[in-house]
């Protein structure tokens, strides 16, 4: 069978990766703007198109996603990354001008107004996401729904997490560097996929030909996801009990 990919990282949860007390923190702020856990980060996603990946892997073979189940869920999601380009683009700028904020010395409120400035954004992305789920949700059996429901990765609770210390960040830099370092060729290679199919639907190739570009990958996949379900498991044995309870895993 293959293994599940399903993170457990949402993205509320990088906010507990700082201990800072003296200046804010980017991810902090947005977790307090209320810029984060939108629907697809609920459901074990980075973004759109990294769920579908990991949809694709992730169910037991004998429940696997047909080709026609596939052809529809990519449709769907290159639907919503057109129809949301403009108002991620706008929230990434948001988040940039926080970040130069910080930098230039300026107060916590003062960069808690320019992050609030993202929650039109947001809230247009998060109805997208939630129409985007719901759209995938209605080509699946009622089977491959109950598994992923089974296997849906804990919410995180951020307020729980108590903040890492020096040597535990330098712990799992360290681990992260050494997941990039193994996998650098996998890594490369998948990235040159994903962009090779990016672009031929760009230049209009049919949804069979887009296809079989990303199932080249689909080896590749596997062993990624091997990989970072053994980062994951090295991260959480460099936590305390009291931060494992949180059901936060930081990365990145």
């Amino acid at each position: 069978m293959r293994r599940i990919i399903l993170s457990c990282l949402a993205a509320a949860s990088i906010a507990a990766c700082s201990n800072e007390t003296t200046s804010p923190d980017v991810a902090d702020l947005a977790l307090d703007a209320g810029l984060f856990g939108t629907a697809l980060t609920q459901n074990g996603g980075y973004d759109a198109r990294q769920y579908q990946d990991r949809l694709f892997n992730a169910l037991p073979d004998e429940i696997a996603l047909s080709d026609a189940q596939k052809t529809q869920i990519r449709s769907f999601v290159e639907e919503f990354m057109a129809a949301t380009k403009s108002d991620r683009e706008a929230l990434q700028g948001i988040l940039k001008q926080a970040r130069d904020a910080i930098q230039a010395g300026k107060s916590r409120e003062e960069v808690t107004a320019i992050m609030r400035q993202g929650a039109p954004f947001r809230d247009r992305i998060h109805a997208a996401e939630k129409e985007l789920v719901a759209d995938i949700q209605s080509v699946l059996t009622a089977e491959q729904k109950a598994w992923i429901t089974a296997h849906r990765p804990p919410r995180c609770d951020a307020s729980r997490f108590p903040a890492l210390t020096d040597a535990q960040k330098a712990q799992i830099e360290a681990l992260e560097k050494s997941f990039r370092e193994d996998n650098k060729a996998d890594l490369d290679a998948m990235r040159a996929i994903m962009e090779e199919a990016r672009a031929a639907i760009q230049a209009g190739k049919s949804r069979e030909e887009v296809a079989a570009i990303i199932a080249r990958g689909a080896t590749i996949a596997r062993r990624l996801a091997e990989a970072r379900s053994e980062l994951r498991q090295d991260i959480a044995a460099v936590l305390t009990p009291e931060q494992r309870a949180s059901r936060c895993l930081p990365l990145g």
